[in-house]
């Protein structure tokens, strides 16, 4: 995948997270089916978290050649995402590395800002990627040592992803 072909991905992406925002209710959007499952304003919160603190910000550690290093492979997990475009068709858990995270969620209308900001920096980053040479990495606590152009691909991979969740979340919330 091209990283026209990534920006592309993140674009449609996150257009269906906006489509969604605009087709629930504040009440939807909050709706906690059981204790094991998140709203759908935690798992934007979620979303939009990771996208700026982990995935963009690896992508501006390894453009800055900043607290990572010149090589480094991947593990088999990262192989087999980056060979299959995807992760795999289940449910992920986050590494315990990352400890406890509570999402609480904000406002809709909070989001479409942060979607926004995501977006722009996507867009800004975007040349630049295709301009490194990708021998300079950051680690990613599952996937081993990735490039910018593969932390650019993960966070398109990681949004796609979730809207499987988001699907299952709004099939739980269509009630309320």
């Amino acid at each position: 995948m091209n990283k026209n072909d990534t920006l592309i991905g993140i674009e449609k992406s996150f257009t269906v997270l906006i489509d969604g925002i605009h087709r629930l209710t504040e009440e939807q959007f909050a709706y906690i089916s059981n204790p094991e499952k998140w709203s759908l304003a935690q798992m934007y919160e979620h979303i939009c978290e990771s996208s700026k603190k982990f995935f963009l910000a690896n992508i501006k550690r390894c453009l800055d050649q900043r607290s990572g290093q010149i090589g480094g492979e991947k593990t088999l997990a990262g192989e087999w995402v980056m060979n299959n475009n995807g992760f795999p068709n289940k449910k992920v858990k986050m590494p315990e590395e990352f400890g406890v995270v509570i999402y609480k969620g904000k406002p809709k209308n909070e989001y479409l800002l942060e979607i926004e900001e995501i977006l722009a920096a996507a867009k800004d980053l975007v040349e630049l990627i295709h301009q490194d040479a990708g021998d300079y990495k950051s680690k990613h606590p599952v996937f081993g040592f990735l490039n910018a152009q593969e932390w650019f691909r993960n966070l398109e991979m990681h949004t796609r992803h979730h809207l499987i969740q988001m699907a299952e979340l709004e099939a739980l919330a269509a009630h309320v």
